[in-house]
């Protein structure tokens, strides 16, 4: 047997001795809200540090430039949507929409307001 053969059957054997393990499967979230507000509740319960780890990851994916998540916190919801704030070292300030299915939404809080402001002054 080779070793990837050796590690795929002790997965296999790791994920039929679970099915043994009397706990019921978590129920599957119907609709992309639900899913989210999941997700919300997982990212909640994570100590800070993890919880910024996963932060700067989302951050990073997005292609925005965070070096070190120092703090973060929730911002309520929007439009049933879990919404997280994330503050980098060096000041950048990014917000973070958990869109459901392990995916997120992040703006850069400086470009949202700088959008924001624009359209205000093109509506005039």
């Amino acid at each position: 047997m080779t070793r990837t053969a050796i590690a795929a059957a002790l997965v296999l054997a790791g994920t039929l001795g679970a099915c043994n393990s009397g706990e019921a499967p978590a129920p599957t979230p119907t609709n992309q809200s639900e899913s989210a507000a999941a997700s919300g509740d997982q990212i909640a319960a994570l100590p800070e540090g993890q919880r910024n780890a996963v932060f700067i990851r989302a951050i990073r994916d997005a292609g925005q430039d965070c070096q070190h998540v120092a703090s973060s916190e929730s911002a309520g919801t929007q439009q049933g949507f879990p919404v997280w704030t994330a503050h980098c070292d060096g000041g950048a300030t990014y917000t973070i929409v958990l869109t459901g299915n392990g995916n997120a939404q992040v703006i850069n809080a400086a470009e949202a307001t700088l959008a924001n402001s624009q359209q205000a002054a093109n509506a005039q």
